[in-house]
């Protein structure tokens, strides 16, 4: 009897974690040999990318693996040119298919701002009730309104009447009741409603945030909430008056921001204000226009009150992001390798600088630099060690470009941990970093070598008695 009942427990446990898992296969020629990540984000604030599952393309083209998922997840695959998603719920399969593979051109690859081109992942007998389909029929027919009325919005400034045509989307899936695309389909609508004007913020706010749950993992809501949010602390403050946004940061005190916030209405909810001032943290770091140190003692404060997960989960995404690169923190950590296989990390480094530099061997303005650097190298490498991280498609061609160019500083390649592009924020090539001999960034950015370099690597020795 006992045996019978520790099987019908793990027989039992078993299917629990089967139904916790999204099964996905499919087939795809021009992918054989490619390794595929299947990733979604921890939250739709910073969109922190989180690997759900990695999958080796066979050489016929095939692949399966499973993704842990314990409710409906917005998963998305880059896919070399293109970035393909889905959304997947836990113990479906999902039989995936691809397009035809547009790798990058080199030109794609060296730019930072280059975006890949997003579509929906159709799905091989799909059926008419999975969100999948009723999402892709939904935003097909949403779209090609949506971007008419946008541009009739344009050029009237708002004044614009919604075609009624646009609500009888509503009633698409409507007789399936899924929570996950009711919600979806209402706070597109919201964002249409926004966009025209017909409503302000405020009123979309009430209509849309006031005694409603919050909808974390819908990229539907949050796209709503991230735009009606957009920047909320500088629209929100009043410095006329004498407690205010501005004032309640100066002071570093969340208690005091709750209090001024709380007075709009739909902020009276305890929960929908933090996250309101998670976004507000988030957004003001990357302006000029509060104390950043002040908004981090802030974002540690509401980390360690709250008792919500999700937003000590956003806490510490915005945390990790915001902080990597400010001076007086330590870097995001790296274990990269030269051409003969050498590894090289920031820790072997400690006790000098560290000129950091992330470049390519085929952008001109990085050779040119190259030039400066050899100088920079020559006459402050005791001090100062220059390490030059290549982001060339092939390690190959760092390679050939050494057999030809013997620089004597430090070059690797990114290839072993090629999300230090993003980890760094590298948006243009070069882009430079100083940190200092404690192995914390000291200047971010830094000046490359036709800004002033040198002064500021003879200020910075002066100022560490190094010279």
């Amino acid at each position: 009897m006992v045996k019978k009942a520790l099987l019908l427990l793990t027989l039992l446990a078993a299917n629990v974690g089967y139904c916790q898992m999204a099964h996905i296969k499919g087939t795809a020629p021009s992918y054989a040999g490619d390794s595929l990540t299947f990733q979604t984000y921890s939250d739709l604030i910073t969109y922190n990318e989180e690997p759900l599952g990695k999958v080796k393309v066979d050489k016929r083209g095939s692949f399966q693996s499973s993704l842990k998922v314990v409710e409906p997840t917005f998963v998305f695959v880059v896919l070399g040119a293109q970035k393909g998603y889905f959304f997947a719920e836990p113990g479906k399969e999902y039989n995936l298919i691809f397009p035809p593979k547009v790798p990058k051109t080199e030109e794609e690859r060296l730019n930072p701002f280059f975006k890949e081109e997003t579509f929906h992942i159709g799905i091989s007998s799909c059926p008419r009730s999975d969100i999948n389909y009723l999402i892709s029929l939904y935003d097909d027919l949403f779209n090609e309104k949506f971007n008419a009325i946008a541009q009739e919005s344009f050029k009237t400034k708002g004044k614009v009447k919604i075609d009624s045509s646009i609500y009888q989307l509503d009633t698409i899936g409507a007789k399936l009741q899924n929570p996950f695309f009711e919600a979806y389909k209402r706070y597109r609508m919201g964002l249409l409603k926004h966009l025209v004007m017909v409503y302000k913020s405020k009123s979309i706010s009430d209509q849309y945030f006031l005694n409603q749950p919050i909808l974390y993992t819908n990229p539907s809501y949050m796209e709503l909430f991230n735009q009606i949010y957009d920047r909320f602390f500088l629209f929100y403050n009043q410095p006329s008056r004498g407690d205010n946004v501005g004032s309640s940061i100066s002071a570093a005190s969340l208690s005091r921001l709750k209090k001024v916030l709380s007075k709009d209405s739909v902020l009276k909810n305890d929960q929908h204000l933090e996250l309101v001032i998670l976004k507000g943290i988030y957004d003001g770091f990357y302006e000029d226009n509060f104390s950043r140190k002040n908004l981090l003692t802030l974002l540690d404060s509401l980390y360690f009150s709250t008792t919500v997960p999700e937003h000590k989960a956003i806490a510490t995404n915005i945390r990790e992001k915001v902080i990597r690169l400010l001076p007086g923190y330590f870097p995001p950590a790296f274990r990269l390798y030269d051409i003969n296989g050498k590894p090289f990390s920031l820790e072997q480094f400690r006790g000098k600088f560290v000129y950091l530099n992330f470049c390519s061997v085929s952008s001109y303005t990085c050779l040119q630099d190259f030039v400066l650097l050899e100088q920079i190298h020559k006459k402050y490498g005791k001090h100062v060690e220059i390490i030059s991280i290549s982001t060339d498609s092939n390690i190959d061609d760092l390679k050939h470009f050494l057999s030809t160019k013997p620089y004597k500083w430090t070059f690797v390649h990114y290839g072993a941990a090629p999300d230090i592009i993003n980890r760094y924020d590298v948006r243009a090539y070069p882009t430079y970093f100083l940190i200092n001999p404690e192995g914390k960034m000291e200047v971010s950015p830094a000046p490359t070598p036709h800004e002033k370099l040198e002064i500021m690597l003879v200020n910075q020795l002066r100022n560490w008695d190094m010279l």
